[in-house]
């Protein structure tokens, strides 16, 4: 067999974000088997050769003739979990496609409830790395059609980031100030693709979505009874009420892991005040001196 096979079986599984364990579990294996396929010790019969091909999605022949590190089409079922790092360079991408829908992995087991949309396109610069694409406002409505879309994928930006790893990651930009204080207008977020099953409650969260456009809100996780429920933090007058989902409406879910704002927050009520004082007693004292 091919040298490329166990390369290409660490590669394929680490940009699933997948653990060696939760792999050989999947298709059957003990753990220790499907590790020895990743150092060469032993290999696997055809039979197995088959599922693990058919488990990231790829002929055979891609898997034990190709060496899918250098930048070969890669098609996946699953989570793209992939590498981030370097400087932020606008770069040449390689496109990636996904035409499954994957199975959603929670712990070691197959979860059967729902299959949910994973990112079907990313793009690869030429060591292999991934891009992280960057969403304007002005390209969410194309977002919604051509999340899917190479051709579409290719006419936005795509950039390097150090120390983005162990996942597949977009830029949004932030518009309205439904999310104010956390959020403000124009702001960008960065985001990391994740499975439903992932979404912890309270947190803020991207949702590409089928009827409600792209959304960026606090989230609370109710997907066990197909729903997701939808908050914005600058609710105080009724403005932005709760919007409860059903999972079926959401395309994409990215969860915020940092902000970059232009809008440097201004002094907090408590220093207001101080300054207040300190400009009153300077305003004092001279009184007191010109008597």
């Amino acid at each position: 067999m091919s040298t490329f096979f166990a390369n290409n079986l660490s590669f394929l599984r680490k940009k699933k974000g997948l653990t060696q364990a939760e792999v050989a579990t999947a298709l059957g294996l003990k753990r220790n088997t499907f590790s020895n396929y990743e150092t060469t010790h032993s290999e696997p019969d055809l039979g197995t050769l088959e599922k693990i091909a058919s488990f990231f999605d790829i002929s055979i022949d891609e898997l034990v003739s190709v060496d899918l590190s250098k930048g070969g089409l890669v098609e996946l079922k699953e989570e793209d979990e992939n590498k981030e790092s370097h400087k932020l360079t606008e770069t040449e991408p390689e496109y990636v496609s996904n035409d499954e829908l994957p199975v959603s992995v929670v712990g070691s087991t197959l979860f059967p409830y729902r299959r949910f949309q994973a990112p079907k396109i990313i793009t690869m610069d030429s060591q292999g790395e991934e891009n992280i694409i960057y969403v304007p406002v002005k390209a969410r409505a194309g977002y919604m059609l051509g999340y899917g879309d190479p051709q579409f994928i290719q006419s936005l930006s795509a950039y390097r980031l150090p120390g983005y790893t162990n996942g597949t990651y977009r830029i949004f930009e932030v518009e309205g100030h439904s999310m104010f204080p956390t959020l403000q207008d124009a702001d960008r977020v960065i985001s990391r693709w994740a499975d439903i099953s992932d979404v912890r409650d309270d947190r803020v969260y991207v949702l590409v979505t089928r009827s409600q456009g792209i959304l960026i809100k606090r989230l609370i996780n109710r997907y066990h009874e197909g729903k997701i429920i939808v908050k914005s933090d600058n609710n105080h007058a009724g403005e932005f009420p709760t919007i409860v989902l059903d999972v079926d409406e959401i395309a994409e879910i990215w969860y915020v892991v940092e902000r970059w704002t232009r809008q440097l927050p201004g002094p907090g009520e408590i220093y207001k005040r101080l300054v207040n004082i300190e400009a009153e007693l300077a305003m004092l004292k001279q009184r007191m001196g010109q008597q």
